[in-house]
């Protein structure tokens, strides 16, 4: 028999939110650059990438946009990154790529941060309600310590949302981490198999579900649906009787 569900744990970016790759895509369709092929440039170093250095709080804000810009404009790597994308999902790899690009990393995040504080109200909703129904609520968000957009929303637009905020910068973790769940989960002294998950990632997902958390995926344009999902699965398996 599963267990009750306790908690539910939200990203921020794409859930709680509105979703930072908005920006992107409109970025692209700008520079007459492919679809996803800056999200493809932004995680080709996995973990070593300056994005993910600057989520884990390793790097300063000018140094991760330096970096960033550097990664973005490395089209021979950026392309051959962007065939094994396409090769993956049985899509045309012999698509004219670019030869040269001058994406400006610096322009890219603030646009990202903007769109980005915006939020879903479905899900600010359903936090509230879980909260007054008894359930422990906790964010689990990769993001930027050092950055002023995000520094001034946890101070304005998350305080008291939450019974607890986790950082990647913070914690030095990020998702996919199982470790950064975990944490999450301690903090909140429940089980993974005693918590839902709302995130927008695919690879984070996996990693919620791989431990025992019970996943919904939030989609641009469908969050009340991934609302709807996380309460049937909460008024199925929670632990509180009230209705959602």
């Amino acid at each position: 028999m599963a267990d009750k569900i306790k908690a539910a744990i939200f990203d921020i970016g794409g859930v709680v939110v509105k979703s930072p790759f908005i920006a992107i895509s409109q970025y692209e369709r700008e520079h007459g650059l492919p679809a996803n092929y800056i999200n493809v440039a932004l995680s080709k170093k996995g973990a070593d990438g300056a994005f993910q250095k600057y989520e884990r709080g390793e790097i300063t804000h000018d140094q991760f946009t330096d970096q960033w810009t550097d990664e973005l404009n490395e089209v021979a790597e950026n392309n051959a990154a962007y065939k094994r994308y396409l090769a993956r999902r049985h899509l045309d790899t012999r698509m004219v790529l670019p030869k040269e690009t001058h994406v400006n990393g610096g322009v890219l995040f603030g646009r990202m941060m903007e769109v980005a504080k915006e939020p879903n109200e479905c899900v600010v909703e359903l936090i509230r309600t879980l909260r007054r129904a008894g359930y422990k609520v906790a964010a689990l968000t990769n993001n930027f310590q050092n950055d002023a957009t995000s520094g001034k929303m946890r101070e304005e637009f998350f305080s008291g949302l939450f019974d607890e905020f986790v950082e990647s910068s913070v914690v030095g973790l990020r998702k996919p981490d199982p470790k950064f769940y975990m944490h999450a989960c301690n903090l909140l002294e429940v089980r993974p198999t005693e918590a839902v998950f709302l995130d927008d990632i695919g690879i984070n997902l996996r990693a919620a579900s791989g431990l025992g958390m019970a996943a919904v995926q939030v989609k641009i344009g469908r969050e009340v649906e991934a609302v709807e999902h996380a309460k049937k699965i909460i008024q199925a398996r929670g632990l509180y009787s009230a209705r959602l």
